[in-house]
């Protein structure tokens, strides 16, 4: 009995080995049936360092080349801006004093150059400043008459009294009345001056004849109060806020004139990005009114606020704008270019390719060759990036076309299966 227990023991055990091994078998087979994928993954080749290409196949590509630059390094900083008066050249204009509008020149949206008239003004106090004026004119004319006068009586006296004929004190009493005559002189000058300076306040233009049927005042004379209120540069009128008949006084503007040859761009910088804006930097706006064109200035000012409620800071450009393409309100994209104070090795952005995961760069080694290096980068602004490792300056790159030489690398690493 115990013999049978035993015999049944050693049948289980190497029936239990026997399926163990089974098993071990059926889980290795698929490496031992499959022998060939296992030598293939092992056996990878890498990429070549170099790739190749037939005089016809380069001029298919239409390669472009470029040599990497050290140059000073700029970072870009993009913000949303619109387009603005610039307030230094913006006048709200009122009359130079007070009096009737007798007829209005000029209307919204009107180009007019510095001292055009913009209306016709019925100054009332212009007449008696005119009669002032008049007044003066004559008392200088008087003076000179006097002041010559004198003068001449002087020159008798010095000649008469080297042959005796006049005492000395009477030499020296002309000289003192040719003096005094010449003093009241310059204060009749003096007193001209300043009323013809209010004179030209009130009435700039001088002669008011426009023809074209518009009230005209070829020659004032001392009673005429027609004056004239006048652009004070080059620009285009933005509002007119009179018409004829009305009174107007030196407290109501009733012109506006911009001039839009240099407009401002009020951008607003995130908080973080303000430590690289500084002024003078170059900006260069875009308005999707012009896709492709840009618009080129400079930073003039930056707010020494955060504006709470944004968390950005304004900033303004100071654009030209000789075109009149910008206009006032436009949204704008404002890339301002901001140095960060020193100089790196620059490639164009269309140099770089990604190659076996790494960032990799073409150069051209002859005969239709090129070999791709790998390198290291940093900044990017403006179409370049910064090479840190991997290039150096003057070192040729491909650009344009670069994509088709990885392509070309790519398909040489891939066995032939044929």
């Amino acid at each position: 009995m115990l013999m049978r227990r035993r015999f049944y023991v050693l049948i289980g055990t190497a029936g239990v080995l026997a399926l163990g091994a089974l098993g071990t078998r059926h889980a290795l087979s698929p490496a031992v049936a499959n022998p060939t994928q296992a030598v293939a993954i092992a056996a990878a080749p890498p990429v070549p360092n170099t790739v190749g290409f037939s005089p016809e196949a380069l001029s298919n590509m239409r390669l472009h080349f470029a040599k990497a630059e050290l140059r000073p390094l700029v970072r870009t900083v993009r913000v949303t801006g619109i387009v603005s008066f610039n307030t230094l050249r913006f006048a709200q204009i009122s009359p130079p004093s007070r009096g009737r509008i007798e007829a209005i020149d000029v209307a919204v949206g009107e180009h007019v150059q510095a001292g055009q008239r913009l209306a016709v003004l019925d100054a009332f106090d212009l007449s008696e400043v005119r009669s002032q004026v008049a007044s003066a004119r004559a008392a200088v004319t008087d003076a000179t008459a006097a002041a010559a006068t004198a003068e001449v009586a002087l020159t008798r006296a010095t000649d008469l009294i080297g042959i005796g004929g006049i005492a000395q004190s009477e030499v020296d009493r002309r000289r003192a009345v040719l003096a005094s005559a010449q003093a009241m002189l310059r204060t009749h000058q003096a007193e001209l001056r300043k009323w013809r300076g209010m004179e030209e306040r009130l009435m700039p233009t001088g002669q008011l004849a426009t023809g074209g049927g518009k009230l005209a005042l070829a020659q004032p004379g001392p009673a005429d109060s027609l004056g004239a209120v006048v652009a004070p540069f080059a620009g285009i009128v933005n509002s007119v806020g009179a018409a004829p008949g009305d009174i107007v006084d030196t407290s109501r503007p009733i012109f506006s004139v911009a001039d839009l040859s240099t407009l401002w761009v009020q951008a607003n910088v995130p908080e973080h990005d303000l430590a690289a804006v500084r002024e003078g930097d170059a900006v260069a706006i875009s308005v999707d009114a012009f896709p492709g064109r840009q618009f080129t200035g400079r930073v003039t000012y930056i707010a020494d606020q955060v504006d709470p409620n944004t968390g950005t800071v304004a900033v303004r450009c100071e654009v030209p704008n000789p075109s009149g393409a910008l206009r006032i309100n436009m949204f704008a994209t404002v890339d301002i270019a901001a140095p960060l104070d020193r100089n790196a090795v620059l490639v164009p952005d269309a140099a770089l390719q990604d190659v076996n995961g790494q960032t990799a760069v073409f150069i051209p080694a002859g005969a239709g060759r090129f070999t791709w290096h790998v390198v290291r980068t940093g900044v990017s602004s403006g179409g370049f990036t910064e090479v840190v490792e991997g290039v150096t300056a003057d070192t040729p790159v491909v650009t344009d076309g670069s994509y088709w030489l990885k392509a070309g690398l790519l398909q040489n690493s891939i066995p032939d299966e044929g």
